[in-house]
């Protein structure tokens, strides 16, 4: 079998994209997995060393963009059209698998024009403006949430699987990310990460919150993996030294399956990235990007709160004192803590990749 999976630009959704390729070689260790992405992504860094291929095609937003890339955008998503048609017609994939964002339209757009049987993956509570586009060519859709669907058209087919998550995350015990880490296996971890870019927001707040938690003496019971983004990461390690030791400040994470086995508590956006959270059991406070398409990390940080898994606090709001009240609020009050767990456990769909593989499998051998 030969599956194309089309996205990248970001991990949120580039990793689902892995764990469904990780799933389909445990059935099928002979399928061939080739990723579509850009040279600009983050999966012209991460899939290189995964080994699998990828092959590079043009793709820019429309989202945000000035008036001027706007006008060039179309252009981008033609040529990348006319780049995944050469790809496939010199190796036609029996499935095309987009992942949803931008960089996933021009190959499913190309798959649709070869007959090429599509699936795609919506992986937030209100699908991306992508997912909504190319929902008409699509076979199946596999919803990460049960409310997803209502944002489609009636005639999708969507069945609710979960968001597909790497097999490692949720299955790497706590000690062996103390050690990765280097902390204190005592003490409570809150993991702080906005993404690969970091979260501007969220970091000014965090350093205002831990002078917070110093001053009211929580801070010596805790520890912290601090994810900042290039940008920050200078500031942040310069004005965290004046703390006790246990606050390791990284521009990215690339152990994020150790990183999540080490916290108590984590502190993020609310991207598709929340269901590795949710397959962990953690509690989480979750900062919505303000400016995300159409919003949708709100849809997925209230879905959450709702549920009893997290706490959202919007990025207009986000401050020192909130922040430190809401940790201590957690990571201190132990019946709230174990009723938020409860509820994250319940939310997590940690078979959702194999589900998913299964799927597209059929689908191949139609």
């Amino acid at each position: 079998m030969e599956l194309v999976i089309a996205g990248g630009g970001t991990g949120g959704h580039l990793y689902p994209g892995l764990a469904v390729a990780a799933a389909v070689r445990k059935v099928d260790p002979e399928a061939k997995v080739t990723f579509y992405g850009t040279r600009r992504g983050i999966e012209s860094r991460v899939v290189p060393g995964t080994g699998y291929q990828i092959k590079y095609i043009s793709a820019k937003g429309f989202l945000r963009k000035s008036k001027t890339e706007k006008i060039f955008s179309p252009l981008w998503m033609a040529a990348g059209v006319l780049q995944s048609l050469f790809y496939m017609t010199r190796n036609r994939p029996d499935v095309v698998l987009g992942t949803g964002g931008y960089v996933s339209a021009p190959p499913v757009m190309a798959a649709w024009i070869l007959r090429i049987p599509i699936s795609l993956l919506a992986l937030d509570v209100l699908p991306s403006q992508a997912v909504r586009f190319l929902a008409r060519f699509a076979e199946e859709i596999y919803g990460g949430f049960p409310d997803c669907s209502s944002h489609l058209d009636k005639s999708s087919r969507v069945i609710f699987t979960g968001n597909p998550i790497r097999p490692e995350i949720g299955n790497i015990p706590r000690e062996k990310g103390i050690e990765r880490f280097d902390l204190d296996g005592n003490k409570k971890t809150i993991l702080i990460f906005g993404g690969s870019q970091g979260a501007h927001s969220i970091n000014v707040s965090m350093l205002e919150a831990l002078k917070r938690l110093d001053q009211n003496g929580k801070l010596k019971d805790l520890q912290v993996i601090f994810q900042t983004g290039e940008n920050d990461q200078g500031q942040v390690s310069e004005k965290v030294r004046q703390y006790p030791a246990g606050i390791k400040v990284l521009a990215y994470i690339d152990q994020m399956p150790y990183a999540l086995a080490t916290a108590d508590l984590v502190i993020s956006r609310s991207g598709a990235g929340v269901s590795e959270t949710l397959a962990c059991g953690l509690p989480s406070i979750l900062v919505p990007l303000p400016y995300a398409a159409s919003n949708h990390q709100e849809y997925n940080a209230r879905s959450l709160e709702q549920a009893g898994a997290a706490m959202m606090i919007l990025d207009k709001d986000v401050n020192g004192k909130i922040l430190a009240d809401s940790i201590t609020g957690i990571l201190f009050n132990r019946e709230r803590y174990n009723m938020m767990t409860i509820a994250s456990r319940s939310l997590a769909r940690p078979g959702a990749a194999d589900k998913i593989a299964d799927n597209i499998i059929r689908m191949a051998g139609k």
